[in-house]
């Protein structure tokens, strides 16, 4: 039987076939896409799962530091990692320096001699002091030689303090302190700084020196005689002082040294109220546990103390 087929009906069995193709070929497609999408998933899952585990890691990590930081922040401040301390038997004596001015004195500072030291001096203080095998301390490290009765290994120590805050400190004494690579602690009259007296350091001087592994400890806002100061007033001259210092050096400002040395009792408590852990005073001697950690010996620097009669000194029975 024959069929004849007009040119319409072949046309639209062309379109149907043309048209089924196309379907074929789009699901085709649809599915070679989900087998690509599953291949990319398969090879990205891995590393995702291990990038899931990652940040656990990371907050353990940052957990730790946040609280190591927590347990150093309850001590005057971060003492040197590097340093292996070693527990002595029996109580450590630590010398602890005091200077104030470090240049050359004019005639007309006659009044003032005792205070005055030549860097040419200063110099030979330090350098004798390096060849002796002396680790100059932090406050944070004083505090940890005291409380712990440590010492740095092979090493001996001194903790060097100035008074006064002195403009020459930044001029002469921090360049020869770098050059012999000591750190030394600068206890700050608040009050002229501020104030911008023109002796005195500056702010943006004591932030460089900060930078540089030195430290700014306190000395009360005005330098009174504390010794004959009312309770308020002694309260005051500590409490300000203090919050000048932890405000203006992002710091917690742990140790003071009283004015002229003068204190009572009644400025240890007000003191150890306020959180100082330390207190200098200009009492002769080696400094110990057996003083008070707010009433520590220092030993005085005298314009004409050698290196030779320094060692003497501080040398530890």
């Amino acid at each position: 039987m024959t069929h004849h087929y007009d040119n319409r009906t072949i046309r639209t069995r062309i379109e149907k076939r043309r048209r089924r193709r196309k379907l074929l070929l789009l699901i085709a497609l649809s599915l070679l896409g989900i087998v690509l999408a599953l291949i990319w998933w398969m090879f990205t899952q891995q590393p995702s799962a291990v990038s899931q585990h990652k940040p656990a890691v990371s907050h353990q990590l940052s957990q730790s530091s946040s609280e190591i930081k927590q347990k150093v922040s309850k001590e005057p401040a971060n003492p040197d990692e590097s340093i292996t301390w070693v527990r002595q038997t029996e109580p450590v004596k630590l010398p602890i320096l005091m200077y104030h001015a470090i240049h050359v004195m004019d005639p007309t500072e006659a009044a003032n001699a005792n205070l005055i030291v030549s860097p040419d001096v200063f110099k030979s203080h330090l350098e004798a002091l390096k060849q002796a095998g002396y680790y100059s301390l932090s406050p944070a490290e004083a505090y940890k030689v005291l409380t712990e009765n440590v010492l740095p290994k092979g090493k001996k120590v001194i903790w060097l303090t100035f008074d006064d805050s002195l403009r020459d400190f930044y001029t002469h004494a921090f360049p020869l302190l770098q050059e012999y690579h000591m750190k030394a602690t600068n206890n700050v009259i608040t009050g002229f700084v501020e104030n911008e007296r023109e002796d005195m350091l500056t702010l943006p001087q004591m932030i460089e020196m900060k930078e540089k592994g030195l430290s700014f400890e306190d000395h009360t806002v005005n330098h009174p005689d504390l010794a004959l100061s009312s309770p308020d007033i002694q309260e005051k001259e500590l409490e300000n002082s203090k919050t000048y210092l932890d405000q203006q050096l992002q710091q917690t400002t742990s140790t003071v040294a009283y004015p002229s040395g003068r204190y009572t009792e009644t400025t240890i408590t007000i003191a150890e109220k306020l959180g100082y852990k330390l207190g200098l005073t200009t009492n002769p001697g080696l400094a110990s546990l057996d003083n008070g950690l707010l009433s520590l010996n220092r030993i005085r620097i005298m314009p004409t103390t050698t290196a030779e009669e320094l060692l003497r000194e501080i040398a530890v029975p």
